[in-house]
């Protein structure tokens, strides 16, 4: 009986030991290459606000785009300190911003800057559903898939 016992409590060590190592390697695997994976996503976005910004300028359109800029600035802060919730918060009242076309800029600016977040934000860091419900709004389907 005293084998058994061990064996059961040998057994039960390893698979705690087993299970300890899985839950502390899990999060070190999950960010292991995601800085990496997503370099440069903040500069692109922030570039593209500079070019809509100078398209709005040439065609004598009156939005200012400083608070985006501004906002920008505090996603790469808050994104350069690991601070993922931060960035998820900072990066979703971006939307928010441009969903209201603060500033005065146009709507065909906000939606660029809309469109082109979507394409280089990493998914973890904005509500990706709410672009879709967006698109859903503001798309007619039919004439975007079948018109000429």
């Amino acid at each position: 009986m005293p084998r058994v016992v061990s064996k059961r409590l040998l057994v039960a060590a390893w698979l705690l030991v087993l299970a300890g190592l899985v839950l502390l390697l899990i999060p070190l695997t999950a960010n292991a290459d995601y800085p990496k994976a997503r370099a440069g996503w903040i500069e692109q976005l922030t570039g593209f606000v500079v070019v809509q910004q100078g398209i709005a300028q040439a065609n004598g359109e009156s939005g200012k785009f400083d608070t985006y800029l501004d906002q920008l600035a505090l996603i790469k802060e808050l994104f350069g300190t690991g601070d993922r919730v931060g960035t998820y918060v900072v990066m979703n009242r971006l939307m928010d911003m441009l969903e209201a076309r603060e500033g005065g800029i146009s709507a065909k600016a906000a939606d660029a800057i809309w469109d082109y977040c979507y394409q280089v934000t990493p998914p973890a860091l904005h509500d990706v559903k709410r672009h879709k419900e967006w698109w859903d709004k503001t798309v007619d389907w039919d004439k975007f898939f079948w018109e000429e």
